[in-house]
């Protein structure tokens, strides 16, 4: 789900022009991005840029008079809004199991997505049958780690915290609106949410993902989901809406993660010795070097951002940025959260502080994976003073920060705002996900499953004959009960 990365880099500026009959806040943008085109800028300009992203909201916009109304390359302006205006607020999630019966279904939900594991087109039709074998081998293991915190996820219950803390936000703020939750991979799922956004007859809606930074893998997937679910649904069609696509880089936001971050240091008794540790959730690395996904850079400008913040509050401490959660055989962003712990071990770093920077709830990978098995690695390596910044949950600054988001959107409701607030650009559903038809075949699958090959057509031989392979394989596994792929499926 790359769209997002290209459209903000390539999008020609032809697509849309100034129109007479637009608002003073109605401008020709799109070419503004067209800077922001692979190794046009330097770092010190893009930091330059983020700056200013920082510091003032985005003021530039072309605005559409339906969601999806762009004849002729051209946009319209948009159409006084309706008599009755009723706001909701749709917030994305992963979703977990609540119970430890819910894993396997959860497991086979998540590898199902072509998001996730992607097949040649000739092998999709196989897509439930590889993503049956992967969740049964899988589901043990994960099982284990649901039953050590607990017997199941919280990330559902926090959720809902979060969307009536957000409702009270707004209201607080003077805007009424309605908060729905809207899970990818477990209930709450999207398509449950939407309903009650019909139902309660929503004529605006912010679209706002629970992903600090965007990922072709996380808030992509979500998006695409909910792609299809407004094509295929008239009212959804008509129903004005906007996306904020990340939001690693609003103050509110920088500031929550400084707060947290200030007061943990604070327990340690030499504090300046103490290394600030951010883990992030991994993404295959030919996501960001291929498909242009703009993970890597929102996340490192995010830390930047938060360790600026708190530098600026007295506190000097260095600190690392590793990734986590990586799964399979292909490279992932580096350096490994496991690995980054060793060598900081291994350097005689005596007191690590670990930030789960990706999160912003509790769920498995904070409360058994840092907490638990990275905590041990770290012990094990040397560390002999551990802590943890907990995830932002309900936090107050937090929540009036995404309220002010949601608020700041909402006069964009219909339209493309500008770049000045991200990487990638606030918009409408179809307009942010044009790109992403059009650059689908320059994704690459996150699993390599093979190289060889002289020419294209052998390539294209010798791909099909070993995916056929590997399916056999892995049907013979789940009939023998002894697997062959077990151990590299499950490799941490």
């Amino acid at each position: 789900m790359a769209s997002f990365g290209f459209l903000q880099r390539t999008a020609p500026s032809t697509l849309v022009e100034e129109r007479p009959t637009c608002s003073g806040r109605c401008l020709p943008v799109i070419q503004r991005c067209r800077g922001w085109a692979r190794g046009r800028l330097t770092t010190t300009e893009r930091r330059a840029a983020a700056t200013h992203r920082v510091r003032a909201a985005s003021t530039d916009v072309v605005c559409f008079e339906e969601p999806h109304d762009i004849k002729g390359g051209k946009a319209v302006a948009a159409a006084a809004g309706p008599a009755v205006d009723k706001v909701g607020v749709l917030l994305l999630n992963l979703g977990g199991p609540e119970t430890l019966d819910d894993v396997k279904p959860f497991l086979f939900n998540l590898f199902a997505d072509p998001e996730i594991i992607r097949l040649p087109p000739a092998a999709q039709f196989l897509q439930p049958l590889l993503a049956t074998i992967i969740s049964t081998l899988r589901a043990p293991k994960s099982a284990e780690g649901y039953k050590a915190i607990g017997g199941g996820s919280p990330l559902r219950k926090i959720t809902d915290d979060q969307a009536s803390a957000l409702a009270a936000a707004l209201r607080a703020k003077g805007q009424a609106a309605n908060v729905y939750v809207g899970m990818r991979y477990w209930h709450p799922y999207t398509e449950e949410a939407l309903e009650h956004i019909k139902r309660d007859g929503v004529t605006r809606l912010v679209i706002l993902p629970l992903y600090p930074q965007f990922s072709i893998s996380t808030s992509g997937s979500s998006l695409r989901l909910l792609e299809s679910l407004f094509k295929s649904d008239l009212a959804l069609k008509q129903l004005r809406h906007t996306v904020i696509p990340s939001w690693y880089q609003r103050r509110g936001y920088v500031n929550a993660m400084a707060d947290l971050i200030v007061h943990e240091l604070r327990k340690f008794d030499d504090v300046p010795s103490v290394e600030v540790f951010f883990s992030a959730h991994g993404v295959p690395k030919s996501y960001v070097e291929e498909a242009g996904d703009p993970y890597k850079e929102e996340m490192e400008e995010c830390v930047r951002l938060i360790m600026a913040e708190v530098s600026a509050r007295g506190f000097s401490n260095t600190h690392t940025l590793a990734y986590q959660s990586r799964v399979g055989p292909a490279e992932w962003l580096k350096p490994y959260t496991d690995d980054s712990i060793r060598e900081l071990g291994a350097r005689g770093v005596k007191s690590l502080l670990a930030v789960p920077i990706s999160f912003v709830s509790e769920h498995i990978e904070t409360l058994e994976e840092i907490d638990m098995e990275y905590r041990e690695l770290a012990i094990e390596s040397g560390v002999r003073h551990w802590g943890r910044v907990p995830a932002l949950n309900t936090n107050t600054a937090f929540i009036n920060d995404l309220a002010d988001a949601v608020l700041e959107a909402l006069p964009y409701v219909g339209c493309l705002a500008g770049p000045t607030d991200s990487l990638v650009p606030l918009g409408d559903l179809e307009m942010l996900l044009q790109a992403y038809d059009r650059e689908r075949r320059t994704l690459p699958s996150p699993v390599v499953m093979w190289e060889w090959g002289w020419t294209k057509s052998a390539e294209t031989w010798n791909g099909r004959i070993a995916m056929i392979a590997i399916i056999a394989i892995l049907l013979a596994e789940a009939s023998s009960g002894q697997s062959i792929l077990k151990g590299l499926l499950l490799a941490e």
